[in-house]
């Protein structure tokens, strides 16, 4: 019995299924992964797992290059170089 209430307690703590309309502060926040089904958008709160694999895609090499290369061509696209460079830096750091 002990071993089914253990088994449901991890499965309630690492499962996040509930599914709720987006919230502006929750539409910028790194906990929440947005989704979008039939046209609405809705917001997952992160698991664990999630977040590790965040971590680690972050730490890729090859990733690094692929967000470093997007970023920069958005910030060409940017007026000034002072906002190309305000542009980059926030981009680098999502």
């Amino acid at each position: 019995m002990k071993k089914l209430l253990g088994i449901v307690v991890l499965v309630l703590l690492f499962s996040n299924t509930a599914q709720a309309k987006c919230k502006i502060d929750e539409m910028f926040s790194d906990d929440y992964k947005i989704i979008k089904k039939n046209g609405e958008t809705y917001c997952v709160k992160k698991s664990l797992f999630n977040r590790a694999g965040d971590v680690i895609d972050d730490l890729n090499p090859l990733n690094y290059f692929q967000k470093r290369k997007k970023c920069q061509a958005q910030a060409d696209t940017e007026d000034t170089v002072a906002e190309g460079k305000i542009h980059f830096k926030h981009c680098m750091k999502k």
